[in-house]
């Protein structure tokens, strides 16, 4: 929860770095392609991936918005890892997710929110020091919305918050799922 909240605050302050009496950097929705980096926190169930379920996150996105066009598509990579130690034992979680959907972004100018979802495949992992690994990977739904700030015509800067649902994994025998809540800051290149 700290690093949302930091992730937050930092998003917030680069917007207020931005001079009030400076033209508003041009708008890049004529710029219909771009690549989207994600840094942030993802949130596993704590029944299922505890005392692993609270992951730092990694993804990269493209996505493409044609002018005039109603919706536009997004295809991406995103993973996350945590460690920790139980009764002596190392232990190691992570996800990797491809996904692909459709993306609509609302307004032009140097503010806009967006929407999307889509379908995913998530594989999730767990290793335990000395006693072995098992991972398992399922297909599941995700959807997501958020709000870009053009920092210049061709980089933004945003916060993504992220639900994937309707995974069912086995792992080492047990029955869970890797369905999360994620929160993350973006970093958006237009071209």
């Amino acid at each position: 929860m700290k690093l949302a909240i930091g992730l937050a605050s930092l998003c917030l302050a680069s917007c207020a770095a931005v001079q009030s009496g400076a033209p508003a950097p041009e708008p890049s929705a004529a710029r219909e392609n771009r690549i989207t980096l994600y840094f942030g926190q993802r949130s596993l169930d704590e029944d299922d991936w505890s005392p692993i379920e609270d992951q730092p996150m990694f993804g990269v996105e493209f996505a493409q918005e044609k002018p005039g066009s109603a919706i536009g598509w997004e295809v991406g990579l995103q993973g996350s890892y945590d460690d920790d130690t139980v009764a002596g034992f190392d232990v190691e979680g992570s996800t990797s997710e491809l996904y692909g959907g459709v993306k609509k972004s609302f307004l032009e100018g140097s503010v806009h929110p967006y929407v999307g979802g889509g379908l995913a495949f998530i594989n999730g992992s767990v290793e335990v020091s000395g006693v072995g690994d098992d991972d398992d990977t399922s297909p599941a739904a995700y959807a997501h919305g958020g709000v870009d700030f053009a920092v210049s015509e061709l980089v933004h800067l945003g916060l993504d918050l992220r639900v994937l649902f309707g995974s069912e994994l086995t792992i080492a025998g047990v029955d869970g799922d890797a369905d999360y809540g994620q929160l993350a800051l973006t970093l958006g290149f237009a071209f």
